[in-house]
C-alpha cells in the first residue's frame, strides 16, 4: 500500500496535478506509528523552474484556515478547567455584541429582511459546536440577500466584532449551522484572560510544548515568512495557479480564532499528539474525553447529517465520509458515529476537520491506533 502511495503522489506531482503534499501519521508514543513523506514544492510560482522550487517539508509553515477551531477550542477549554468560563454560561457578559443578536427569518413582500428576538442565549457550547446560530455568510442564502442589500457594514473587516456582527440564522441550540463561532470564542478566550489570543496562544500551548512556529501573527517571524507555502488554486486548464493571498502579506487586526492560525504540520502534530496521549500538558484527560463525546441532540444531529450529505455530493475533500454515513460533533470537531470502511478508513468515534487550503486532520481514538 505505501509503494501505492508513492507512485500516486509522485504521479500527481510530476503530471503538475498539485505543487505539493505532507503526509504524516503517529501513534500515542510515536514508536509503533510514525510515517511521514513530503512530496513537491511549496510553490507553484510560474516565474521558478518546477526543478528550482522550494521542497514541502514537515517544517513548511502553512495557512491553517479552519484547522485554527480545534487549537482555539483546547484555549476556551482551558478557561473552563481554570473556573474562567463556564460550558452552558451565556456568553453575553463577556461578548454583550452576541446578547442583542437578531434572527433572520427571511424577508416580507418588499424584500425588507424579517427579523425576531431570540428566546434562549448563546453559550460557549453551542459556539464549539456550531449550534449558536451564528452562520458564515456564504452558508446560506438569507444572509447573502441580507449582505447584497448593504446591511452588512464591514463584511472584511480585520476586527472579529465588526466582521461578523450580523443576525442569526436560526434559534441556538436549534440545529447546526457552520460558522464563525471559533472567531467569536477566541474573542470570548481574550476577554476571560485579559490577553490577546497571540500571547495565550504562546502562553498555553506553543511554550508548554516547545512549538516555536506556531502563530497568528506571521508579520511578526520573518523566518516563517520565508520559509512559507503559497496557496494555489486551479485555473481553467485545472493545473495549479499560484495565489499571493493578501493574509500572507497582512495580519488582520484581530486574532482569528476560527481560520487565523499559521504552523508547519510538525507544530500542528506535536499539538495532536499531545490531546491524543492525554499528557496532561494543555488538558485534563477528564476534558480531553468530554471533546471526544457527542454534543448533539436528535434535532441539531439530522441537520448536521443532512448538512455534510449535501457537501459530500459537490466535494472531493479528504475528510468527509460517504454519504449516508452518521455523524455528530463533538467540542471542536466532527464525529464519526459508525465504522467506514475502504479508502476512508474511519473508526466509529473518530474525530477530525479540514482547512480551506485542502489540508485536514483525523484522530481515531483507540490508543494503539495514530493520527493522520
Amino acid at each position: 500500500m505505501e509503494k501505492d502511495w508513492e507512485t500516486a503522489f509522485e504521479s500527481a506531482i510530476n503530471s503538475g496535478q498539485i505543487p505539493g503534499v505532507v503526509l504524516m501519521a503517529r501513534d500515542t508514543t510515536g514508536e509503533k506509528v510514525n510515517f511521514t513523506r513530503c512530496y513537491g514544492a511549496r510553490t507553484s510560482r510560474d516565474d521558478l523552474d518546477p526543478s528550482q522550487r522550494p521542497a514541502l517539508t514537515v517544517d513548511t509553515p502553512l495557512r491553517l484556515a479552519s484547522l485554527s477551531k480545534l487549537i482555539t477550542t483546547v484555549l476556551a477549554l482551558q478557561c473552563v478547567e481554570q473556573g474562567l468560563l463556564g460550558l452552558d454560561e451565556d456568553v453575553k457578559t463577556l461578548l454583550p455584541e452576541l446578547g442583542d443578536m437578531k434572527i433572520l427569518k427571511g424577508f416580507n413582500a418588499d424584500g425588507d429582511p424579517e427579523l425576531s428576538d431570540s428566546k434562549r442565549p448563546i453559550t460557549l457550547r453551542n459556539l464549539l459546536t456550531h449550534t449558536s446560530g451564528i452562520s458564515y455568510i456564504v452558508e446560506d442564502a438569507n444572509l447573502i440577500r441580507y449582505r447584497d442589500l448593504g446591511l452588512i457594514a464591514k463584511p472584511v473587516s480585520g476586527r472579529v466584532t465588526e466582521r461578523y456582527k450580523y443576525p442569526l440564522i436560526h434559534e441556538p441550540g436549534a440545529r447546526w449551522s457552520y460558522g464563525p463561532n471559533l472567531d467569536w470564542t477566541g474573542k470570548l478566550v481574550e476577554r476571560a484572560t485579559g490577553l490577546s489570543l497571540e500571547e495565550r496562544l504562546q502562553q498555553s500551548i506553543c511554550n508548554p510544548l516547545g512549538i516555536t512556529d506556531m502563530t497568528f501573527k506571521l508579520q511578526q517571524h520573518p523566518d516563517m515568512i520565508a520559509r512559507r507555502a503559497d496557496m494555489s488554486k486551479r485555473g481553467a486548464d485545472g493545473t495549479p495557479q499560484n495565489e499571493d493571498a493578501s493574509y500572507y502579506h497582512i495580519d488582520p487586526e484581530d486574532c482569528f480564532g476560527g481560520m487565523g492560525i499559521f504552523a508547519s504540520s510538525e507544530a500542528f502534530m506535536l499539538f495532536l499528539c499531545s490531546l491524543l496521549s492525554r499528557d496532561g500538558k494543555l488538558l485534563k484527560t477528564e476534558t480531553i474525553e468530554l471533546m471526544c463525546q457527542p454534543q448533539l441532540g436528535p434535532e441539531c444531529e439530522k441537520s448536521i447529517n443532512n448538512e455534510i450529505d449535501a457537501r459530500r455530493e459537490t466535494s472531493h475533500g479528504g475528510l468527509l465520509p460517504p454519504v449516508g454515513i452518521k455523524r455528530n460533533h463533538g467540542l471542536g470537531s466532527l464525529m464519526i458515529m459508525e465504522d467506514c470502511d475502504g479508502n476512508y478508513g474511519r473508526q466509529k468515534g473518530s474525530i477530525g476537520w479540514g482547512g480551506y487550503p485542502n489540508i485536514y486532520w483525523v484522530s481515531i481514538r483507540s490508543p494503539s491506533k495514530g493520527i493522520t
